[in-house]
Order: C-alpha cells, then structure tokens, then sequence
C-alpha cells in the first residue's frame, strides 16, 4: 500500500516543486535579483572593500542583497558580487578579520547549552555526523590523523574518534575550543587556521566542515593544507552552498545559505573547480546529498522561524526563570523542524538526483603536476 504524504508533505513538495522549475528556469541569469550599483562611498567601519578572492580583481557587480538572517530586526544589508574577471560572488563590503568574529554568537556552534532537550540534540547531531564518517572510511579505510578546521564544540571530531581516528581540531571561537577541549578531551588549537602552529605533513584528511566559504581567504586556506598533508593525504570540503542552484535563484535574498554577513564566499562548482586547481589540488570525488544539512536548508529558507541557529540564539537570550517555565515553545519548534525536514527529504533527494544540488562536499588530494604557483602565498591578508 502505498503511503499519502502528510499534509506538511504536501505543502513542501508543492512549494519546492515550484522552486525547482522557477530555479530551472532562471538557472541561466547572472543576477539572483535585481539590487542597485554599488554604493562604496561609504563603507561601515570594521568593513573593508576586499578584492576577489580567487583572481584579486576589483571589478565586480552585485547580484544579491540581504539582511543577517539571526537579526532579522536590523535593517543591514549586505551585497553579494559576482568578480567581472573570474566569475567568483563574494561578500562585497565584507567584514574585516577583527569585526568578523562580532557576528557570530557564543550560540552559533549550538554547544555549551544544558537541559534536557540540548542533550538529546547534540546526541542527534552526533548521529547525522555518521555520514562524514562513513565518507571518510570509505575513501580512508586505514583511519589515521585526521584535523577539522573550524570544528566548533568538536561534535563531528567526537564521531571521527569513535570511529578510530586520531582527531584534532582548530578553532577561532574561543567558547567552542574550550568546550572541545574541556568537555570532550580533543586536541584543539584556539585561532584562526591560517595563524596556527601545526606539524606539516603529519595529517591524512583535513575537514572543512561548513567553513571554507566563512574564511577570509579560501584560497590561501586550500594551498596551506598541501604542506599539513601526509603522503597520500585528502582534504574533504563538506557542505559548501551552492550559488548556481535552483534553490538559491528561487529564495533569493530568503536563502538560508546566503548566511550574510558570515559567508564570505559564494562558490558554484565551476568557481571551486577552479580554486581547488589553483591551490595544486584536484577533486577526486564529491557528494550531493546530505542528511544533516540539505533539508534543513530547504526548510529554513521557507520558514526562517525553523532555523536552528535562531533556536539556539534565543534559548541563550532566556533568562533562568524563563528558562525553567518556557520549554512547551522549544519543544514544539524542534517538533515542527524534525516534521519539516522529514517531508523535505524526497524533494532535496530529487533535485540532488536530477544534477541541481543546493549543497555539494568536495574530495581533494594534490595534484601531482601542480606547480610553484599552487603553494605561493596569496596577497590577501
């Protein structure tokens, strides 16, 4: 017998359907939505007006303009261009390395939160790590040392450790390092990956894990790894939004993964190909579906009140008293979240299936005719 999808089922198959036939047929357009020329006679402070990431041209042209989805009360916006010279969209103006870490809050890694509810969720995010496991076995089976840049509170670390390997990790939230270290006993490094002291050649899988497109300089982050690779080393580029796909042309300014002003970078499979080139690294591999992340997005985009992050940003706002009289709310969200995402699932299977991902994770090694210019510093700080 055949199962009727939910009503919920219905209604997000409805609208995602829609958004993937509108995404299809604006595929072509450079320009997600109609935004005004740029303005840069007046940059914010702590904002800087940064060249390209990829090529360090200055030419560009917006192609989107959007609010911090956490502070959906301030009226910001932020402007994402395309490079004129190579094709790249990133965050133009974009927050300085100082006043980047302003728009992140204790909360965003969703550790260090107690009760109950928290448990079971880090339990469960701990369990949707599974498939980071088994892509890495898979590619790896020998295991070995294993480093994650941007790690958080070390939520996937714990799972690698589980699974037999050696895991260390870098952090530049000082919270999240400490809870990684302190909570769970990983080797942690507190800072920003590019500033930290680690042992060339002593890693054989280094995690970007939802980080490459939060860094200043992808680029130089890519072509480091190949002096922290050992022999036969991968580097996996997990989550990374894509910019081209329909879902994105479809929510526009809406969309969860625009994350501004948190995503530098905006990446298409063509503009990462060829970064991933340019830092002496070839792909070997890639994965277009992911359980963890490629419903919530959907979701999220058509109902930002079922953000995780916004969950987590105003359960740490709660007073005690709050805290200990107001769980029905956080509990029904998550209801609604786990329902959502659930009924969402067929249809991200689907555009993944159909060569229309709105997420895609990267395999990497080193390209064994990659030359001098692959390991030369880029001129971004």
């Amino acid at each position: 017998m055949v199962r009727k999808p939910s009503a919920l089922g219905r209604i997000l198959l409805t609208h995602a359907s829609a958004a993937l036939a509108h995404g299809l047929r604006v595929a072509r357009s450079d320009t997600i939505r109609c935004v005004p020329d740029f303005d840069e006679t007046h940059v914010p402070p702590g904002f800087e007006i940064a060249p390209c990431p990829l090529c360090g041209g200055s030419r560009a042209r917006p192609v989107v303009q959007a609010g911090d989805r956490l502070a959906p009360e301030l009226p910001e916006l932020y402007t994402v261009a395309r490079c004129l010279d190579c094709g790249l969209a990133y965050l133009r103006p974009q927050p300085d390395a100082d006043m980047a870490g302003r728009f992140y809050p204790d909360s965003y890694t969703g550790g260090g939160r107690s009760g109950r509810i928290e448990a079971l969720e880090t339990a469960y995010r701990r369990r949707q790590h599974g498939e980071v496991v088994r892509w890495l076995a898979r590619r790896r089976p020998a295991r070995g040392r294993v480093l994650d840049v941007g790690c958080g509170a070390g939520d996937l670390l714990v799972a690698l450790r589980t699974d037999g390997w050696s895991a260390h990790g870098v952090e530049p939230s000082p919270p999240g390092a400490a809870q990684a270290c302190e909570v769970y006993g990983l080797d942690v490094v507190s800072g920003r990956f590019e500033q930290a002291d680690l042992q060339e050649h002593s890693f054989d899988v280094i995690v970007f894990s939802g980080v490459l497109e939060h860094v200043h300089d992808p680029l130089g982050s890519l072509r480091r790894t190949r002096g922290l690779l050992a022999p036969g080393g991968l580097v996996a580029v997990l989550f990374l939004p894509m910019l081209e796909s329909p879902e994105a042309r479809l929510f526009g300014p809406r969309w969860l993964a625009l994350d501004l002003p948190r995503h530098l970078t905006h990446f298409e499979d063509t503009t990462f190909t060829v970064m991933a080139a340019r830092a002496g690294l070839e792909i070997v591999g890639r994965e277009t579906y992911s359980r963890r992340h490629s419903a919530p997005q959907l979701v999220g985009s058509l109902a930002p009140g079922l953000q995780k992050h916004r969950f987590y940003r105003a359960e740490s706002q709660e007073g005690g008293a709050t805290r200990a009289t107001a769980r029905v709310a956080p509990l029904a969200k998550r209801a609604a979240f786990l329902a959502a995402t659930t009924a969402a699932k067929p249809v991200v299977r689907l555009a993944s299936a159909a060569g229309a991902p709105s997420i895609c994770s990267y395999f990497l090694e080193p390209a064994a005719d990659a030359g001098d210019d692959a390991g030369r510093p880029t001129d971004r700080g």
